[in-house]
């Protein structure tokens, strides 16, 4: 391999550290020659195609490693690597060593912190945000955002490069409070409440190190869960009553707007994706999940709250967790929302789909792959818990037009006289369909499959119907033939009253 060498001499100050909020500092120059070598370096992101491969000029100290696009000159290498030197001087790390990317802000102009990488842009090097993101590479991507700007401003303010007030305030949206990185993101919050978060951030950190000292603070880094118990214990002692959101939120690079960090997988949210039936679903606006944080939240803590009572429901604690689930635009606009049992991840096209597909993502691998033990029973047992899916089934059935298709909808319409509520309708208008349309064959469709898998829970209990497919094996106390000719004797003779499809 060809080497470039460039020498500069870099000088730096070495932290004392200090419990006080404003520990004092001790000027020490210490002269480094740093020796650049010209390294082939790939970059790529998870599932999105984007990627380029470059070299760059490398160096490395006892501390990081550091990689610099060749037009960038030598005295912003120099501002960089002090002020990351400075920051990581101060951290007692252990068998970590940073590695930090720069790139031109024409190649690369966003964000992505992973496995103690961080890709980032020319930018201030000695403000908070930058020492932020050394704080979050140095701990982890899914330290808890608010600890580490907190933290990087009580750097900042030591060092005498920057200074923010540490003022705890409510802001306008107390949401803002959970402090984590879409709290700083002025696409999901307005000027006010950033301000507000990053007051609140350092007034948190100030805080807690006036009390404990700075290792204890940077224990909290490598624990998210520990540092919301410990921001939730500093709102009661402030007289607010208010609970961090326990989510976890990432930076996502190029592609994706962020990452979503949870034991029930890593959720990516491309930056191009657009609900498919967002204007049927009253609950999805044109730019859901890309911001209104009260409402990201919302969805988020939603789905995962109902993503563990599948686990609890179909008695999973083994489950693998190491699922991706990517929101993103599909090729075909024909094409669905699907799960990809080989690799173990969703591509979510539209939010309606998600539990459907979590049910895919935790029945398959043990699946039969007939078409009712896979698709009518994910569709089945999905109606029981979809907060964001219903409003979507809701509107499209209520709806319908009147056709030669849809008439059996306008018939069950007529019959409750009210409109559908797929809560409490789902198991008898997919009855009335498979009645209206002659079907016999649980496997013909996922509508006949979900009606089947119904069937056999209303006769035997949901949880024996789950074991006998993906459980503990127990077959129920019939042959499947006799199983399909009860079903079917059951959908003639119960709805019998409605029309057939000719």
């Amino acid at each position: 391999m060809k080497q470039k060498f460039i020498v500069i001499m870099v000088s730096f100050m070495v932290l004392l550290t200090s419990c006080s909020t404003t520990p004092d500092i001790q000027a020490t120059t210490i002269p480094i020659s740093i020796n650049y070598v010209s390294t082939e370096v790939t970059y790529s992101e998870p599932h999105a195609q984007t990627g380029f491969r470059i070299n760059m000029d490398s160096t490395e100290t006892e501390l990081a490693k550091y990689f610099f696009e060749s037009t960038i000159d030598v005295t912003e290498r120099e501002a960089c690597i002090e002020a990351t030197e400075k920051v990581l001087s101060a951290q007692a790390l252990e068998n970590t060593i940073p590695e930090i990317y720069i790139f031109s802000q024409d190649r690369y102009d966003c964000k992505w912190i992973s496995n103690h990488k961080l890709y980032s842009t020319l930018q201030a090097w000695k403000s908070a945000e930058y020492i932020a993101d050394v704080l979050l590479v140095a701990y982890g991507e899914t330290a808890h955002y608010g600890t580490a700007f907190g933290y990087a401003a009580y750097l900042a303010k030591s060092y005498h490069w920057s200074s923010y007030d540490g003022k705890f305030s409510n802001p306008s949206v107390g949401d803002i409070m959970d402090l984590n990185c879409l709290c700083f993101d002025e696409a999901f919050a307005t000027s006010d409440d950033i301000t507000a978060a990053k007051g609140i951030a350092c007034a948190f950190v100030e805080s807690y190190i006036s009390q404990h000292g700075q290792q204890p603070l940077q224990q909290l880094l490598t624990s998210h869960a520990n540092a919301i118990d410990v921001l939730a214990a500093y709102y009661k002692n402030s007289g607010v009553s208010y609970t961090p959101s326990a989510v976890q939120y990432g930076y996502g690079g190029k592609k994706y707007d962020y990452l979503v960090y949870s034991d029930c997988g890593t959720f990516y949210i491309a930056n191009d994706w657009v609900d498919m039936n967002a204007e049927y679903n009253p609950l999805i606006t044109e730019d859901f999940l890309h911001a209104n944080y009260p409402d990201t939240k919302a969805f988020f803590e939603t789905n995962l709250k109902q993503m563990k009572q599948y686990q609890d429901l179909f008695h999973l604690e083994d489950y693998n967790h190491d699922l991706d689930i990517v929101f993103t635009k599909p090729m075909d606009a024909s094409k669905t929302s699907f799960y990809q049992s080989v690799i173990h991840r969703i591509y979510l096209y539209n939010v309606d789909s998600l539990m459907h597909e979590y049910i895919h993502a935790l029945t398959m691998p043990t699946s039969s792959m007939q078409n009712w033990k896979c698709e009518g029973f994910a569709r089945y047992f999905s109606y029981y818990y979809d907060f964001y899916g219903m409003p979507f089934l809701n509107q499209d059935y209520n709806n319908t037009p009147d056709t030669p298709t849809t008439k059996y909808i306008h018939e069950y319409l007529a019959t409750i006289n009210r409109p559908i509520d797929m809560e409490k309708d789902y198991c008898e208008l997919e009855n009335v369909a498979v009645y209206y349309f002659g079907f016999t064959d649980p496997n013909a469709n996922y509508l006949t499959g979900s009606s089947f898998v119904q069937y056999l829970v209303k006769q035997y209990g949901e949880e024996a119907v789950i074991n006998s497919i993906y459980g503990n094996g127990d077959l129920l106390p019939k042959t499947y033939a006799e199983l399909v000719k009860e079903w079917n004797e059951y959908i003639e003779s119960t709805y019998a009253g409605y029309s057939k499809y000719k």
